[in-house]
């Protein structure tokens, strides 16, 4: 028989043998923790952004791992279709990067996103953040998204500063002035690409024509407002000549440019290699949103000396056009609890301010640091600041349904072929109604 102590000895390694064991399956065969994301900040400057917030994540919490799936393609067009596909097999993953907006209504409508109120709350979001922003991540009474803290201008002339020096011109604020500062490039540097733009990333064209629609709205700041923002939620009737016409006069002055060789579209670049043109002095100028000055910095270019950006129009006509990414949790997400962790690690303020320094953007919170080390975005903020009344969605990409941006700048796309106004005007009017802008995009207007 065993000595009672000979047992007790025995009981005592089967327990230590059993803790033991139990946390060698914890550190080394237990499932842990994960995190499944998919995002498109892949280009200069994005990538580097996007690797602010890995960075924080990985640190702050080491035992999640973390399952990055990168899908290239700006303004959201690639990652949606493998997106969709995983939510309609019913296997989501945790995060999902999109555009806010139209776009985060579009998967709330078909019921795949959760909502994120708590997460709005606990990092006080609701207080530090712009109503316009806000109101692109709410539905049905709801916070449905958390911005990925960029608060992006998306009406800016980016040009080769050294270009400009050397012919003496000033950058322009109007189309008109526009025109004239390309005649002076094509006239002195007939090898340099006026203005450039990507075809091949079809969104690029909004960025050029979206601020006309706005310039050509009318005489006053109310008159252009009003017309723009009914212009991208379907309440122009582009049947009648007198509200067809700022639609009209944007096609003529595109018409005028195209005839010129002033604008050069190409499906050969996709909008980070038309920048880079840019920076190579191949091209003078390119309409994009702040987040190219993230590309341009990641090349090593200095702002003010290599290059610079104004608003277009600005002056008098002066717009702020935003747009903002937000990241979602879908319904269902297998790691709903480590989503929120990301959730709220992106909405804190210093975190988004280094986000933002890499991204070209400014942080979305009003309590994060304001200290940018360009004019570029020391102008944003004070007129985001100054002027909210001028702070503007994005028509084609913040207010319009998704597919209509897509099938918008094909038809700009195919006018620079055809160059019929009347033809033009015809598709859009087609395709306001085949995607029912007006009926999706009563959302706008609700409080």
């Amino acid at each position: 028989m065993f000595s009672k102590k000979l047992l007790g000895v025995i009981v005592i390694a089967i327990i230590v043998l059993a803790v033991g064991g139990y946390y060698a399956y914890q550190q080394y065969f237990a499932p842990k923790p994960e995190l499944i994301i998919y995002h498109y900040y892949t280009a200069g400057g994005e990538r580097e952004a996007i690797d602010v917030y890995f960075k924080y994540f990985k640190e702050r919490y080491p035992d999640i791992v973390v399952r990055e799936n990168e899908v290239p393609g700006g303004a959201a067009r690639d990652i949606r279709v493998v997106v969709m596909s995983r939510l309609e097999a019913g296997n989501p993953p945790d995060i999902f990067l999109d555009l806010a907006g139209a776009n985060l209504k579009r998967y709330v409508d078909a019921g795949y996103l959760a909502p994120v109120d708590d997460v709005w709350e606990e990092t006080d979001l609701i207080e530090h953040v712009p109503k316009l922003l806000a109101k692109m991540c709410y539905f049905y009474g709801h916070y449905y998204g958390v911005p990925a803290n960029n608060v992006h201008r998306e009406n800016l002339l980016f040009y080769n500063k050294h270009i400009f020096d050397e012919l003496g011109v000033k950058p322009p604020t109007t189309p008109e002035e526009l025109l004239e500062v390309c005649r002076i490039i094509k006239e002195k540097k007939p090898n340099v690409y006026p203005i450039v733009m990507s075809t091949k990333d079809y969104w690029h064209v909004a960025f050029f024509f979206d601020p006309l629609i706005y310039y050509y709205g009318g005489k006053t700041m109310d008159e252009r407002t009003e017309y723009y923002l009914n212009f991208f939620t379907g309440r122009v009737d582009l049947t009648k000549p007198e509200e067809a016409e700022p639609l009209r006069k944007a096609l003529e002055f595109v018409k005028v440019l195209i005839e010129n060789g002033y604008l050069v579209p190409s499906n050969a670049w996709t909008w980070d290699e038309t920048c880079a043109l840019i920076a190579e002095g191949k091209a003078a100028m390119g309409m994009y949103g702040d987040w190219a000055l993230g590309y341009f910095l990641a090349r090593g270019l200095k702002c003010d000396v290599d290059f610079h950006a104004v608003p277009l129009p600005g002056g008098d006509y002066e717009v702020y056009l935003i747009g903002v990414d937000a990241f979602v949790m879908p319904e269902g997400c297998p790691h709903p609890d480590v989503a929120k962790l990301w959730l709220k690690l992106i909405s804190e303020p210093q975190i988004a301010y280094e986000f933002a320094i890499k991204k070209g953007s400014i942080a979305a919170r009003d309590d994060a640091p304001a200290e940018y080390p360009d004019s570029i975005r020391r102008e944003n903020i004070r007129f985001l600041k100054e002027h909210p009344e001028l702070v503007i969605p994005h028509g084609t990409f913040m207010l319009a349904p998704p597919a209509f941006l897509e099938d918008f700048c094909k038809a700009i796309i195919s006018f620079f072929d055809h160059k019929d106004v009347s033809k033009a005007v015809s598709d859009i009017v087609a395709l306001m109604e085949k995607h029912k802008v007006r009926e999706f995009s009563e959302w706008f207007w609700k409080e």
